[in-house]
């Protein structure tokens, strides 16, 4: 297996999922569509790594092989990854929650479906959001 790294530092890590429920005060916020597509509607376990970098412990999504992917290229910012409560997470060695490879079409399927849920439910918050994102890439591309 690869080293799982976070900017560039060996960490200890544990695969499993995270237990989460609908953000209710935040509507965009990433895992409420997981929570809706459900088939409990609400709650969702979502494929977790629990990471130790530097004496603190955090967890990262992992559905589709995100989080591993992030790790095995070495944890920097530059890849992407989605947040989790750590009080939410449990280890498991099911291969539900074990994804140890990066699938980028379905993961990139799934958030073009997010995208598009969040737009249909949530049209002022999205169209918000939508706006601040450009103008950081405006920002972006200016430096």
């Amino acid at each position: 297996m690869n080293k799982l790294l976070w900017q560039g530092e060996e960490i200890k890590k544990w695969f499993g999922y995270c237990k989460v429920y609908t953000n209710k005060d935040k509507p965009l916020y990433w895992y409420n569509f997981e929570c809706e597509i459900s088939t409990i509607h609400g709650m969702e376990l979502i494929p977790a790594i629990k990471i130790e970098y530097d004496g603190v412990l955090f967890c990262i999504a992992n559905h589709f092989g995100i989080g591993y992917h992030k790790l095995i290229n070495g944890g920097w910012p530059n890849y992407r990854h989605f947040s989790l409560p750590v009080e939410s997470f449990e280890e498991s060695h099911k291969p539900a929650f074990n994804f140890h490879s990066f699938d980028l079409d379905a993961y990139s399927q799934h958030e073009a479906m997010r995208e598009q849920w969040q737009k249909k439910n949530f049209p002022d918050e999205y169209e918000k959001f939508e706006k601040m994102r450009i103008q950081i890439k405006q920002l972006n591309i200016k430096e």
